[in-house]
């Protein structure tokens, strides 16, 4: 017999924690967003993987007295790199649209927002805008023994101006995506 005393089962707490949590909705899954650049619509599908950018304000350190440290925040940090992935087509549809954004050195904007099953039309707190980005992309490995998988060309989204949707404009900036 165990030696632990002063322990037992509490299942009426464990119940009112399960009802609390799903009290307050549907989780976000992770595979269910969509990410739109301004004026390329379609590429959006292509997208595989992404990134929120973080939230975060730079750390500022001073010392006093007897080495005594104390940290502060400082500003805002808008500028953010996110990581991305795209599926490429047997048409090269994201190569082609990648290309014209590096030799043209264009920069776009990006809506990225949560959206699924339940909720079509996206999530404002779970949405962001990027503004003023351009997107460098790494070497994609090909090779004749990989006959089932795809080519996924992955990069870095340089965002100078992240806007949190529901902070900027009532609405969410017009982040709506019907499927």
């Amino acid at each position: 017999m165990a030696h632990m005393t002063d322990v037992y089962g509490n299942v009426p707490v464990i119940k009112k924690s399960w009802k609390r949590l799903t009290g307050l909705g549907e989780g976000q899954v992770g595979n269910e967003f969509i990410m739109e650049f301004e004026g390329n619509e379609n590429i959006r599908f292509l997208v595989q993987s992404t990134q929120f950018p973080a939230l975060q304000r730079a750390n500022v350190e001073t010392f006093g007295p007897h080495g005594v440290m104390f940290r502060q925040q400082a500003w805002f940090q808008n500028a953010q790199d996110i990581t991305i992935s795209f599926k490429e087509t047997i048409k090269g549809h994201a190569y082609e649209f990648l290309r014209d954004l590096v030799t043209n050195k264009k920069y776009i904007n990006i809506k990225l927002t949560a959206a699924g099953e339940s909720y079509l039309d996206g999530n404002v707190h779970a949405a962001v805008r990027l503004e003023d980005c351009w997107i460098e992309i790494d070497g994609v490995d090909l090779s004749v023994e990989d006959g089932t998988a795809l080519v996924r060309p992955s990069g870095t989204i340089h965002a100078n101006w992240v806007s949190w949707c529901d902070d900027d404009v009532s609405g969410g900036m017009g982040l709506s995506f019907n499927i």
